[in-house]
């Protein structure tokens, strides 16, 4: 659905006309959604490999832009790759507190630190990097532009209802739509993933925490979920 359809159905979930409600509120919860929703779970869409070169004597690179999380990052010279080994900023701090007094050659670490990365070696010249990585989703800027997160219209619209009626102050409402409706749809959109069948299973320690909806997070949106 375009942002012009999906904001029409919030309104009429929020039973506002447009001199009641500005479209611009509902574009704005919307967006909201996405980034909301995004935050939740990390959906296959979301996932991208992007690719980049580094320059000699450079040793600070940026991620993407909306970047969410980092997978990998490899350096390929030639027909030669290596996956670059993460070290965290303080430990490589620590024991390595001036990289530029060092040799420049192909890098095999990287420091991940805010919205930029450094490599260590300094490279020596410009090799390919390429990053796997997770993307919030960009957000809706006009009425023809689609969402990013694919077949999630039900639960897109559903949140933002609930911003709408939080924002209103419908408590009820909102408690309703939040403890009813995107509970249901959101549980259903996990399954939304492809299963990765050709996958030979390996036993792995237990994790105590899933990925779900917590406490009565509609009374404020940003707080009262565990990931």
């Amino acid at each position: 659905m375009t942002r012009s359809e999906l904001r029409e159905e919030v309104r009429f979930n929020l039973k506002r006309t447009s001199d009641a409600l500005s479209d611009s509120r509902i574009n704005t919860w919307l967006n909201w959604s996405l980034q909301f929703i995004a935050d939740l779970h990390t959906y296959e869409e979301m996932r991208k490999v992007y690719t980049t070169t580094t320059t000699a004597d450079q040793k600070s690179y940026s991620f993407p832009t909306r970047m969410k999380d980092i997978y990998t990052l490899r350096l390929i010279s030639g027909a030669s790759s290596r996956k670059l080994t993460y070290i965290y900023p303080r430990e490589f701090d620590t024991k390595i507190p001036y990289p530029e007094q060092n040799s420049k050659r192909k890098s095999s670490y990287y420091v991940d630190y805010g919205t930029h990365f450094e490599l260590y070696p300094i490279p020596d010249n410009s090799y390919t990097l390429e990053l796997r990585c997770s993307l919030y989703p960009s957000s809706m800027s006009s009425d023809t532009d689609t969402p990013d997160l694919l077949r999630k219209d039900a639960l897109i619209v559903a949140v933002a209802t609930v911003f709408g009626f939080w924002s209103l102050r419908e408590v009820e409402d909102a408690s309703y739509w939040g403890g009813e409706i995107v509970p249901t749809l959101y549980q259903a959109s996990l399954a939304s993933d492809h299963s990765a069948e050709d996958w030979i299973p390996i036993a792995r320690p237990y994790r105590t925490t899933t990925s779900t909806l917590q406490g009565e997070w509609w009374k404020n949106p940003f707080t009262g979920r565990r990931l």
